[in-house]
């Protein structure tokens, strides 16, 4: 009974360093918005062009987006970790907690801002797809006029 229990610990121990070894995708790179690929609700289908720069460092995700949105630009920039969980922070009455995980090989970032009697979440996953050509990015917006389910498809530039 012990070397049974012993081997099946041995065998179980084995198997979780193989998996925590196992290197997880890089998404660093330039992508650049493939609109015709997209699958985008009201609103985010103004979206004309854009472009993604993501620095990924594990468990660093910098990502910073250029968007040209019906004719005017629009930009926004974060810095998350997967290993630092949620995050809150609070500013002017507006409480915010973001976070990155990963699920499998996919990376899900979550945003959840709350008001005084409202909350909306903004939240991405992000999947290398292709061998590593394309990026999709299939959002999820709740808790606005406007809630969204879009699907943005980058090509590696």
């Amino acid at each position: 009974m012990f070397i049974a229990t012993g081997i099946a610990t041995i065998i179980l121990l084995a198997v979780a360093t193989v998996r925590g070894s196992q290197q997880r995708p890089d998404f660093s790179g330039e992508w650049i918005l493939n609109r015709q690929a997209s699958t985008l609700s009201s609103g985010a289908d103004a979206a004309e062009s854009g472009i993604w720069q993501i620095e990924h460092r594990e468990p660093a995700f910098h990502h910073k987006a250029s968007f040209v949105m019906a004719g005017k630009p629009f930009n926004y920039e974060y810095e998350l970790r997967s290993d630092a969980g949620e995050i809150v922070g609070t500013h002017e009455g507006t409480r915010t907690v973001s976070s990155l995980r990963w699920d499998g090989d996919a990376l899900v970032v979550m945003w959840r801002t709350e008001r005084a009697g409202s909350a909306t979440t903004i939240s991405f996953k992000y999947d290398l797809i292709e061998e590593g050509r394309r990026l999709r990015a299939t959002e999820q917006v709740r808790g606005t006029d406007h809630d969204q389910d879009n699907v943005w498809m980058f090509e590696r530039g």
